[in-house]
């Protein structure tokens, strides 16, 4: 079974257990980013996932991070180009500003958030190299900032790429040096049986090397897909969905529908309350997912997942049947 439970440390510290689903914060659709973190501070208490581009730009301060027990900091890829993550359906127009590594490294000089931080390696959408020299980056910064929990993000080597295994294969004796390895959802395939397959190749690579770092899919975080990928080997999940649609019964709706499938009143409620009410309920509804799980790891039975656990249960029995030959 490829679905586990594990740790991020700092030494000997245990920072966080997975499975873990981070709830991520971006200026990157949502401009009006300080509200959204100042009303899900009150409620979110395990882990989040911010971004250096923002803390550059003033969206946050690092200072008043204080609610989750750690920080993810994103290097400021997602936020510095144009394209966006799979769950953005509309597809708004965006125009980044000038973020580069210099910009990034000064985030991390007076970065002063009051708890545990994983920095994750650089990415910017003007760079592309083959995964060597990506390594060779990551253990730079590493070094540079060893006060940081360190990350290492795999990119594709050229513009238009997709992830490739054998590109991770040859590097894989140095990823015994991070805590996590990352992934973008967007960069493994462009079939879900295909990123499925994928990170099951990349977590088994890990394994038979000893690497016992989780893996951490970028960008994914709903109801269905998310399962899917720790059942397929990842422990760690983030992503903007939760801030953009919402859950309910093992789907991920539309926010205008979310209120209305909720309850009676749910349709009555104007756009800011509905939003507000459906962030609240996305976080304990991501919370129970999590537990769902870990049960999971234990028992082996897919009706721990509420809702959906036949169709998780027929799709890992594809991805088994692809990896078994």
């Amino acid at each position: 079974m490829l679905a586990r439970e594990g740790t991020i440390r700092s030494g000997d510290t245990i920072l966080c257990r997975t499975p873990l689903l981070v709830p991520s914060f971006s200026s990157k659709g949502f401009p009006e980013l300080k509200k959204i973190l100042d009303l899900m501070s009150e409620f979110i208490t395990e882990s989040a996932l911010v971004s250096a581009y923002d803390e550059h730009y003033g969206y946050i301060k690092s200072k008043g991070l204080t609610f989750p027990s750690v920080i993810f900091l994103d290097s400021g890829g997602y936020e510095a180009r144009v394209e966006h993550d799979l769950s953005e359906a509309y597809g708004q127009d965006y125009r980044p500003n000038k973020w580069t590594l210099k910009q990034h490294r000064n985030v991390l000089d007076s970065w002063s958030a009051p708890r545990p931080t994983i920095v994750i390696s650089f990415d910017s959408p003007r760079r592309h190299s083959v995964t060597e020299k990506q390594i060779e980056s990551a253990l730079e910064l590493r070094s540079k900032y060893p006060n940081f929990v360190h990350e290492f993000l795999i990119k594709p080597e050229k513009k238009n790429e997709l992830i490739k295994v054998e590109a991770v294969a040859r590097v894989v004796g140095s990823l015994h040096q991070f805590a996590a390895i990352g992934i973008t959802e967007r960069e493994i395939d462009n079939k879900l049986i295909g990123r499925m397959e994928k990170i099951a190749q990349i977590r088994r690579l890990l394994d038979s090397d000893g690497v016992t770092a989780p893996l951490h899919i970028f960008g994914s975080l709903d109801t269905f897909s998310t399962p899917l990928y720790f059942l397929s080997g990842a422990e760690i999940f983030d992503g903007l969905t939760w801030l953009r649609f919402g859950y309910h019964a093992g789907q991920t709706v539309y926010r205008q529908n979310y209120g209305a499938m909720r309850g009676s009143n749910g349709i009555l409620k104007d756009a800011r309350e509905l939003s507000h009410a459906m962030w609240k309920d996305n976080h304990y509804y991501l919370e129970s997912l999590r537990d769902q799980m870990r049960n999971f790891v234990h028992s082996g039975n897919y009706e721990h997942f509420e809702h959906v656990g036949d169709q998780l249960k027929h799709a890992v029995q594809q991805l088994e049947s692809r990896i078994s030959t």
